[in-house]
């Protein structure tokens, strides 16, 4: 298993937990090929940094957002809550590469549909597909991008600080 497979798997398990949403990831190669595709829409954003740059997509079955815990309603549906989710996602990946020097840039999520994700995926050279399951449905979370794994050198010392401290300004 690779290290960013271990960061992106782990920051979506806990994302979903943080929301009381039970989930598990599922070995790829027992995924079905057409449960590799993203639901419509999927929810995405660009990121980049030197040796280090791509777009993370997010989608889950509505059943998914509608499990999670201490959302507020959402008679409009669940758009903007799938941007703010990949979102904090992308925060949580971004905070795990920090520790291995890797300071990321990344642009706001944007909702897109299935094909848009899937001709983005085909023009990078490197494509990861992390697929998960819940009580009410799949969640797919797919990087796709440039990456150099020789750019991530582990240190202790995270120039960001811990998910949930306070910072004063």
């Amino acid at each position: 298993m690779r290290t960013i497979d271990v960061l992106v798997q782990g920051a979506t398990v806990e994302l979903f937990h943080f929301y009381g949403v039970a989930i598990a990831p599922v070995d790829t190669g027992d995924f079905r090929e057409e449960g590799r595709s993203h639901s419509d829409p999927a929810s995405t954003i660009d990121f980049f940094a030197p040796g280090f740059s791509g777009v993370l997509a997010l989608s889950a079955h509505p059943g998914v957002f509608r499990s999670m815990k201490g959302l507020p309603p959402m008679p409009e549906g669940f758009s903007d809550w799938m941007r703010e989710v990949a979102n904090q996602l992308m925060g949580k990946v971004k905070s795990r590469l920090a520790r291995f020097q890797i300071t990321l840039q990344t642009d706001l999520p944007q909702l897109r549909n299935p094909s848009d994700v899937e001709r983005r995926h085909r023009s990078c050279r490197q494509q990861f597909c992390y697929a998960f399951r819940t009580l009410k449905g799949d969640v797919l979370v797919t990087l796709s991008g440039d990456f150099d794994d020789g750019s991530l050198i582990f240190s202790n010392a995270s120039p960001l600080p811990l998910d949930g401290k306070l910072i004063l300004f």
